[in-house]
């Protein structure tokens, strides 16, 4: 019981601004029905820069099975160009 009411609670976009100056990549599921997409998109909307948003076509796995070559590389891309 004490579970499935935190998971209800849980809203991390909450904190969205806060996390600047600190870099952020968004990978996004475009069908995502899990971490659903237009509440992703929100949020990034109001992150603050730095920021990217990168757009997977598929479900909440797809960034880590079906389209891991696509966000891996955006991921690997994202970290040169920040922790170089």
């Amino acid at each position: 019981m004490r579970s499935t009411r935190a998971a209800r609670m849980y809203e991390p976009g909450t904190w969205i601004t806060r996390v600047s100056p600190t870099p952020l990549l968004m990978v996004v599921a475009l069908n995502d029905t899990v971490t659903v997409t237009d509440l992703a998109l929100a949020a990034y909307e109001r992150a603050l820069e730095p920021k990217r948003p990168h757009l997977i076509p598929g479900g909440h796995f797809d960034p880590y099975t079906t389209q891991f070559d696509q966000a891996s590389a955006a991921a690997l891309a994202w970290f040169r160009e920040h922790l170089a």
